[in-house]
């Protein structure tokens, strides 16, 4: 039988559209439930600059991205983030960093004046389909003052909410960056 390519193409067409992707939810770091008034930040002296987090190259994109066994990982077919994930982490680590710090101001953008600069990098950020793992070293630096840098690491681990799938996986990795905001907050100096 010969088929004619005109005829073909019209049935692969119809085809590759019937196999598409589902529906993806897209999904953002959210925010801390109390942030500061706006009172208190204008009252503020002390600013913190947080500078963008760096994340490793196969996490920082806008797939929704598990470990699957010990050297795999994959992207969900369903959910995916609103921005790269290192722009996500550094906006909802600064408003974490801003209700745990009350004596500062805490921003994520330029500031010319900033009393102190943090540096966030991650070297790994896993999550399986129980538990989500954020491993860390932070420095904050000094402007203008005569006090050393400040290095510290840690390990936060949250676990994950059983067949909750996406929105659990999300959730899970917000409350992993809000523990790493609590551990830089308790190691800057007031």
């Amino acid at each position: 039988m010969n088929c004619a390519p005109w005829r073909v193409l019209p049935i692969a067409t119809i085809l590759i559209g019937c196999t598409s992707n589902p529906d993806q939810s897209v999904y953002v770091m959210p925010a801390p439930t109390s942030l500061k008034p706006l009172a208190q930040v204008a009252s503020g002296t002390l600013t913190l600059r947080l500078r963008p987090v760096i994340l490793p190259d196969y996490l920082d994109t806008t797939d929704l991205v598990t470990r699957t066994g010990q050297y795999g990982i994959s992207a969900s077919q369903t959910g995916r983030w609103g921005e790269r994930l290192s722009k996500g982490v550094t906006r909802a680590l600064a408003d974490n960093l801003g209700n745990r710090l009350p004596g500062y101001v805490v921003t994520d953008g330029p500031a010319d004046s900033a009393s102190a600069e943090i540096e966030v990098t991650i070297s790994a950020f896993d999550v399986t389909q129980t538990t989500s793992v954020l491993a860390a070293n932070w420095t904050v630096t000094w402007q203008g003052d005569n006090r050393p840098p400040i290095f510290h690491h840690g390990i936060f681990s949250t676990s994950v909410v059983p067949s909750g799938g996406d929105p659990a996986v999300v959730a899970a990795m917000a409350e992993t960056v809000a523990e790493l905001a609590t551990d830089i907050a308790t190691t800057t100096p007031k």
